[in-house]
């Protein structure tokens, strides 16, 4: 079933989080790649808390919501349990569930609840709702254009929901720009996603080229107890898994069938 509603899903009774006695904190999970996890303090992606990711800039939102997903299918691949997928009703349909995008990605589609609310309030409300229910593995909010609701004050609302109860939220932002528009907030981590060109890949057979991995310019602007720090990543469906790209300069060029007769007919005149 590929979507699934809230109903379906136990909550807890009252408005305030429950820690069950005893209960620590998720350990962190991994990207996949050892310079990336280097480079976040609990060593790898730490869970039970809010992270934030934005768009470089206006044309970086499928970026940014493909880099989004990838984190959420590391922490899905290490907890069991549905994932909630949260956006609010846009006439731009900015974030939109996609399963079948989502299935290519190497994302368990059948594990999705997709929660379509008519406000940036409805995302935040189901975010700190999923965060305080012990079967929801993640949760990811797409806020856009009225995204102005989440600031500091509902940033620490998330963060306290996900620091009592051990739920993780991602929540990413329509709005271009490293920050996102979001001043001060009690977020974990904010990552800011740029597009770059994928690596062409040859197929055996066929004279044009497909498109590789995806890839992405990803920066981390703010991190707790960590550095800003850059890189140039991958995403591999198959592994489900990040890792560092090595840049196209640094590559050799992928040639077609045609090129290829271009480059050896110029051998034979040069001969002639």
């Amino acid at each position: 079933m590929i979507m699934q509603s809230l109903d379906t899903v136990s909550l807890p009774a009252g408005g305030e989080p429950a820690r069950p006695p005893g209960t620590r904190r998720p350990a962190p999970v991994s990207l996949g790649d050892p310079a990336l996890d280097a480079a976040l303090p609990e060593g790898g992606l730490e869970l039970g808390v809010v992270h934030e990711v934005v768009p470089a800039g206006p044309g970086d939102m499928a970026a940014t919501l493909g880099f989004g997903l990838g984190l959420l299918a590391r922490i899905a691949a290490a907890r069991p349990g549905p994932v909630l997928w949260a956006t609010a009703r846009d006439p731009g349909r900015h974030g939109t569930a996609y399963p079948v995008g989502m299935a290519a990605a190497g994302f368990d589609p059948g594990r999705l609840i997709h929660l379509n609310g008519r406000t940036a309030h409805d995302v935040l409300w189901a975010l700190e709702e999923s965060l305080a229910t012990p079967g929801i593995a993640a949760a990811i909010g797409v806020l856009a254009h009225d995204g102005q609701r989440y600031d500091f004050t509902a940033s620490r609302r998330l963060s306290l929901r996900a620091a009592a109860a051990g739920g993780t939220a991602i929540v990413l932002r329509t709005d271009g720009g490293a920050n996102g528009g979001i001043g001060a907030s009690a977020a974990a981590t904010r990552w800011s996603v740029a597009a770059r060109p994928s690596l062409p890949v040859r197929h055996p057979g066929h004279a044009m080229p497909g498109l590789g991995a995806p890839r992405w310019r990803v920066e981390l602007v703010r991190c707790k107890r960590g550095r800003p720090r850059d890189w140039l990543v991958e995403w591999d469906h198959e592994t489900l898994r990040f890792h560092l790209a090595a840049p196209l300069a640094d590559r050799a060029p992928v040639q077609t069938d045609a090129g290829a007769r271009r480059h050896a007919d110029t051998d034979r005149w040069h001969a002639a």
